[in-house]
């Protein structure tokens, strides 16, 4: 894929991947469905990422930058990767990689996406919590 210069509307494709994103449960992603409604994307890079431009008012709580990521398993069984991107509480990328550092040849099915929502980091840090729990 390309990089592209113009702004259009998602195609089916990248439209069911940022919905299914949104149905992990994590702050401001009813916020994030809204400012996504009628949001338009140019493809940023040769995996198929997206720059996003928001055109609805308002913004997202999110507590971390990257909200939200998923990953399904390509066709050669190689992992590829999602991360939705927001600042100052607007989606800005979506972000796509293999984890071999090839190519996205193809999206997987957004169905075929398992989502992830990590916890924020605690305020002392991850050090802090060995031999807590």
């Amino acid at each position: 894929m390309k990089p592209e210069m113009e702004f259009r509307k998602p195609t089916p494709i990248e439209r069911s991947l940022l919905v299914r994103l949104l149905e992990a449960d994590f702050p401001g992603k009813e916020e994030l469905r809204l400012l996504l409604r009628d949001a338009l994307v140019r493809t940023i890079d040769e995996d198929g990422g997206l720059e996003i431009k928001t055109v609805a008012e308002g913004s997202a709580p999110v507590i971390k930058k990257i909200p939200v990521e998923a990953e399904a398993k390509a066709d050669d069984g190689i992992v590829v990767h999602a991360l939705l991107h927001v600042h100052d509480g607007r989606p800005t990328e979506l972000e796509l990689y293999r984890e071999d550092g090839a190519h996205v040849a193809r999206i997987p099915p957004a169905s075929a996406f398992e989502l992830i929502v990590l916890p924020p980091a605690p305020d002392d840090g991850w050090a802090g919590q060995v031999g807590s729990g």
